[in-house]
């Protein structure tokens, strides 16, 4: 059974997996005359992505995994990374989880036992054989269970692409745990200090405690960065002052051995929420902000060549 926008939203809630609706948005959803699919073969069967093609063939390309319960319709419509690729010249690539999750790792009650590692590496490859993608600049974004995913990914399989961003999701412990030595992948994290669903100082997800754990966000982000070979980080306000319900603090690993570093955006305040994009129920998801904006930040740095 399909379920519709409103109520995958509110079982997420209750089950605590889920990422919510950015205020004033309708519950209507189409997809544009713009968009293609793409469906490729994987051991699960057939599975699909909608493509936003760019201008030209073999675009610099990203592909956004979306949250639990939010389909690849709603990330592509609410977050706004279509309209910041088309800024950038990027093509953007919306994967299907199945039954609106993604198997990230932590084998929590309600997750996925999907191959999706293999799903991502599949459809990366389909892309540049179609002519999508350049194959030198295809990126990674996720979102919460997404973002969760994404990092497993880095752990399992990093090769197809160039780097990666995660947004308001830390690194699975059991994913951790096992997290092998990959080509390194440049990454910039996104993460509310206030986020109740995937909490920053790590620990159990969700209200139900029923979905697994993850490592601290500053964990993960020192873990890949010492992967990366990186030795030295610097701290930065980036937006907002000691006064400020919310601050934005950007955490920085430059100084790499492997030329690949690792940025973290510690959202002081915030919650969890798409920042740039969503306040859906703040009294329960913690504050959205606009001090931040993860679709400009994201594109701004894949396009400059940062990651």
């Amino acid at each position: 059974m399909r379920l519709t926008a409103r109520a995958a939203v509110l079982l997420g809630l209750m089950l605590g997996i889920g990422l919510g609706l950015p205020l004033g948005t309708g519950l209507s959803v189409v997809t544009p005359a713009t968009a293609e699919e793409i469906a490729v073969d994987t051991r699960d069967g057939t599975r699909t992505a909608i493509v936003r093609p760019a201008p030209r063939r073999r675009a610099p390309t990203i592909m956004v995994l979306h949250g639990a319960l939010v389909s690849a319709e709603y990330t592509e419509q609410w977050y706004g990374f279509a309209e910041a690729a088309k800024r950038h010249g990027f093509a953007a690539v919306y994967p299907r989880g199945f039954s609106l999750l993604w198997n990230d790792g932590r084998a929590g009650a309600f997750g996925s036992l999907a191959d999706d590692v293999g799903f991502i590496t599949r459809l990366a490859q389909e892309l540049v054989a179609r002519g999508i993608t350049d194959r030198e600049r295809l990126y990674l974004v996720g979102v919460s269970n997404g973002g969760m995913l994404a990092l497993r990914v880095l752990c399992e399989a990093s090769e197809p692409f160039a780097g990666m961003a995660t947004l308001i999701a830390s690194m699975p412990e059991k994913v951790g745990a096992k997290c092998r030595s990959r080509p390194p992948l440049s990454v910039i994290m996104m993460a509310g200090t206030a986020d109740p669903v995937v909490p920053y100082r790590g620990g159990q997800v969700g209200f139900s405690s029923l979905q697994g754990s993850v490592w601290p966000v500053e964990r993960t982000a020192a873990f890949l960065a010492a992967r990366n070979g990186c030795t030295v980080g610097t701290k930065a306000v980036v937006a907002g002052g000691k006064a400020s319900s919310i601050r934005v603090m950007k955490l920085d690993w430059r100084r790499c051995s492997s030329e690949r570093g690792v940025t973290l955006y510690r959202v002081e305040g915030a919650g969890h929420q798409v920042f740039g994009a969503t306040n859906f129920l703040p009294f329960l998801l913690g504050s959205g902000t606009r001090r931040l904006s993860a679709p400009d930040v994201i594109l701004a740095a894949f396009s400059k060549g940062e990651l």
